[in-house]
């Protein structure tokens, strides 16, 4: 890893993002270049006011922070949803981190938030900041569909935490329970898990995944209860996911799961595209 790119509002949760890209890159030996982005509808003289006093409060923060890091900033004008991924593609980052989306009860639910929004535009891995940086993570829980899209994911996460324990977790999902009265341990399942398992062993030698890593855990039942349950048994300070998007219907979304936990991650959670 070479360069990591942070975004920062200013925030006290884009504090903890800042943070933790100046602790990844002394860690990683990279570079870390954290960026402002004041919003560009702004009358002229505010957005003027605003590019030097918070340039002024961003490169305080940082002397404060960084330690024996090589750390630059910028303070750019314009929209952050496109500002941020040009950036990304300009400074060829390997990562970029941000701090938690803040929640707008009436407007998130009505429209995509802008943390979807840059996650969906940010090809790059993005890794969303949600607990104090004080330590290398430990334990990575990795869902996964056998995508290219959680082969990412994975990567990234061995990219960043190379000593933590990897726990990849397959969620099989028993159609028809209702109807069927199947249940965990039955012979759907029995048969379910098996073909899941032959998918699996394809995908991890097609990916090339990383070696140290725990046996995949396969797991009855639907995927947002599997994830919580496992992430709780391993104990699991950072989720690595792969970014898929949806059907035919809404291509400019997210999927439904990976938005939901973009909206309310449990722990810090890093996203890859394939």
């Amino acid at each position: 890893m070479k360069t990591i790119l942070v975004a920062t509002d200013l925030s006290e949760r884009s504090d903890r993002a800042v943070r933790r890209a100046i602790w990844l890159a002394g860690q990683l030996g990279a570079s870390c270049h954290a960026i402002h982005v004041v919003d560009d509808s702004l009358p002229e003289q505010l957005v003027e006011y605003l590019r030097e006093e918070t340039g002024i409060r961003l490169r305080r923060f940082i002397d404060v922070n960084k330690g024996n890091v090589d750390v630059t900033t910028e303070i750019l004008v314009g929209d952050a949803t496109e500002a941020i991924p040009e950036q990304a593609k300009a400074h060829n980052a390997d990562l970029v981190v941000l701090g938690l989306h803040r929640p707008r009860a009436i407007l998130d639910n009505l429209r995509e938030t802008t943390m979807e929004r840059l996650v969906r535009l940010t090809r790059k891995p993005i890794l969303l900041v949600r607990e104090p940086a004080d330590h290398a993570y430990s334990s990575v829980l990795a869902p996964i569909s056998f995508s290219p899209a959680c082969a990412a994911a994975v990567r990234a996460a061995r990219m960043i935490a190379p000593e933590a324990r990897m726990t990849m977790v397959h969620a099989v999902y028993l159609p028809f329970r209702g109807l069927t009265g199947e249940r965990p341990g039955g012979v759907m399942d029995r048969e379910l898990t098996a073909e899941a398992r032959d998918v699996c062993a394809r995908w991890c030698a097609t990916e090339a995944l990383p070696a140290n890593r725990d046996a995949v855990i396969y797991e009855s039942g639907g995927l947002n209860e599997v994830i919580d349950r496992e992430r709780q048994m391993v104990n699991a300070d950072l989720v690595a996911l792969g970014a898929h998007t949806r059907g035919p219907i809404a291509l400019h979304a997210l999927g439904g799961f990976a938005a939901s936990l973009v909206r309310h991650p449990p722990t810090d959670l890093l996203l890859a595209h394939p």
